[in-house]
């Protein structure tokens, strides 16, 4: 499951393939998963642009990266109050 994960990340976020060669659904699924926006930033600095260029970048990954800490925090919370309810530890 791992290996298909990394695969399908690899394929969304543009790290393998142009973005621009990617389905709109595809660019879509892309701009809200980690690595994305960092990787055009750090192509962008690559590509000798300056760090003014790649801020947009940082920033949009840093905004996906907050998004994510939020979801899991509010995820854990449900979890914990199910668990604490069933005095168990999974989740089942």
């Amino acid at each position: 499951m791992s290996n298909v994960a990394s695969a399908v990340l690899l394929l969304l976020t543009g790290a393998n393939v142009p973005r621009g060669t990617l389905p709109g659904w595809m660019r879509t699924a892309g701009d809200l998963l980690p690595l994305t926006h960092a990787t055009g930033a750090a192509r962008a600095l690559a590509a000798g642009g300056t760090w003014r260029a790649a801020l947009p970048g940082i920033g949009a990954e840093l905004a996906v990266a907050a998004g994510y800490t939020v979801l899991a925090v509010v995820l854990l919370r449900i979890f914990e109050r199910g668990s604490r309810k069933r005095a168990t530890l999974d989740v089942m």
